[in-house]
């Protein structure tokens, strides 16, 4: 058995001796190839060299047109902000100035394709106040749907709209004038609202006045249409003081604020639910308190009730064209459109233009445009949310269709804001406009997201087209320095800085000398980040 076992070990041992060295001869043969007895190895095919493609060399790229600082201003402070669009419309009128003038007359302005087709999008909207309620009762709108279109359709008229001046004084008019969107049983009325705003946004003021003070949404909102004989509510009166016209430091005592109460009392609207809720409208002398009346200088016996109808209004064409309320106005004005502290003698001129032009609106505006204070202004106004979502989507060429769900663009537009949707404010005072607001860690975290998701297409992205990376580019191939220096002057509508060109350089991780074709990593996976370079700076958060 053992020699057994050492007979069958013996050739693996020996096989695994290490073998005789060959000569050096037939080793170089193995070593080129596999020996073949009584036959040369074939040499091995030498392999073909091929050549490395050589970079695309980069075209130099023409600087495209951008306006000047003043152009730009205009673009961004009067309007909506900055497109390759608004500025080719700018150009056609002739420059900034005319552009202006145009802007004040917005029916001379032929509207967009997209702005025809907004109001189309949100029928509902343009129901009449008693169905809307009625639909919200049967759990078929909503109250909040109604906050929501209204917000989303204001958004998008400011996007796609040509007149974008009008636009603006639109949302500046319903903030001054604020009613809750979401309010009840205020909501039913509050797109009616809107429409009265547009129709007297670049009127007189007097006009606007009476028409924002006598509507049913007014009316709801602050609790007149609840006012009765000999005991009117003072919420209105009070605040028609207060916010809408002369301001705190006008000098109106207490009485004066009961006094503003029992003008306005009779002025109703049928909401009561122990009564018929149609919603209309009306003066009901039975519900108006009489008595002598006296506020700032207007004065009335305010003897008969039946005869009290058109005291209301008196009452609030008196109040506009107040000193005081021309200051508010101005002051209005001035913060929206030059900076959050304008001086006393900006106001001063501002608000005798107002009064010296009969509170017309857009006398008042060629009044402030035209001061050297408005002319140094550019870049100190910080952009609200709204203002952000607008003028991001206005720059990105975003391109929006009719919804078909909620999760369509233009339906889902106002969660962008991440922030208090349009005209929901839960004050009377309406949303502010200052950076003291809105230039905080919360809302730069949610702008930038905004920005990243609107700049890939990531959200919201259904029935909505978005500009692809390639066609960002130049050219073919192009330096990376000269691709975000034709960025930020097609979006921000300026040439890149070198603040810029290094932020972009550092969070991209790219040297400012690689070409950039379609088929590189910044094109296919990176872009969005550089997007987001431009639009999370200053130059774009900033108006």
């Amino acid at each position: 058995m053992t020699q057994t076992i050492v007979s069958l070990a013996r050739p693996l041992a020996s096989r695994l001796k290490p073998r005789k060295r060959r000569g050096k001869k037939r080793q170089r043969r193995r070593e080129k190839g596999k020996v073949v007895r009584g036959r040369k190895p074939k040499k091995p095919k030498k392999p073909k060299k091929t050549r490395k493609p050589k970079p695309p060399k980069p075209v130099k790229v023409p600087k495209s047109t951008t306006p000047t600082a003043r152009e730009l201003h205009y673009l961004n402070r009067l309007g909506t902000g900055f497109s390759t669009e608004s500025f080719a419309q700018l150009q056609a009128a002739g420059g900034a100035d005319e552009w202006f003038e145009q802007q004040l007359d917005p029916g001379s302005v032929p509207e967009s394709a997209t702005g025809k087709a907004v109001p189309n999008w949100f029928p509902s909207l343009f129901r009449p106040a008693k169905q809307i309620w009625d639909m919200d009762q049967a759990g078929e709108y909503p109250a909040w749907e109604v906050a929501r279109d209204l917000s989303n359709y204001s958004l998008l008229r400011r996007i796609y709209s040509s007149r974008t001046v009008f636009e603006n004084m639109v949302e500046l008019w319903s903030n001054h004038f604020h009613v809750q969107a979401e309010h009840f049983p205020t909501f039913a009325h509050r797109p009616g609202y809107d429409a009265t705003i547009r129709q007297h946004a670049l009127g007189k003021f007097s006009d606007l006045l009476v028409a924002v003070s006598l509507h049913p949404a007014m009316l709801l909102y602050l609790n007149n249409y609840r006012s009765v004989k000999n005991a009117p509510n003072e919420n209105q009166g009070r605040e028609l003081l207060e916010l809408h016209t002369v301001g705190v430091g006008a000098g109106y005592t207490e009485q004066m604020v009961k006094d503003s109460a029992k003008i306005l009392s009779g002025h109703t609207v049928a909401a009561h639910w122990n009564k018929p809720m149609t919603f209309e409208y009306s003066y009901d002398p039975t519900r108006h308190t009489t008595g002598a009346v006296s506020v700032l200088g207007f004065t009335d016996a305010n003897k008969d009730a039946a005869a009290a109808e058109g005291l209301a209004e008196r009452y609030l064409r008196h109040l506009a064209k107040h000193p005081a309320t021309a200051r508010r106005v101005a002051r209005k004005l001035a913060v929206r459109f030059v900076s959050d502290d304008p001086s006393d003698s900006l106001l001063d001129r501002v608000a005798q233009a107002y009064l010296n032009n009969d509170t017309d609106i857009k006398a008042t505006l060629r009044a402030l445009v035209a001061t050297d204070e408005f002319k140094v202004s550019a870049g100190q106004k910080f952009r609200t949310p709204a203002d952000d979502v607008v003028a991001t989507a206005r720059a990105l060429g975003v391109v929006a269709k009719a919804p078909t769900s909620n999760t369509s663009f233009a339906n889902a537009l106002s969660w962008t804001l991440s922030s208090t949707l349009l005209y929901q404010w839960p004050r009377p005072d309406g949303m502010p406009d200052r950076a003291s607001t809105w230039a905080t860690t919360t809302r730069l975290l949610n702008s930038w997201a905004m920005h990243w998701n609107m700049g890939g297409g990531w959200w919201p992205n259904q029935r909505a087209t978005f500009r692809t990376p390639e066609s960002y580019l130049p050219a073919p191939a192009v330096r990376f320095d000269a691709l975000v220096d034709h960025l930020s002057r097609t979006i921000l509508g300026r040439p890149a800085s070198a603040t810029v060109l290094e932020a972009a350089v550092d969070a991209i991780g790219r040297p400012a000398d690689e070409v950039i074709t379609a088929d590189s990593g910044l094109v296919r996976w990176e872009f969005p980040p550089l997007l987001a370079v431009l639009l999370d700076g200053p130059e774009h958060l900033h108006r």
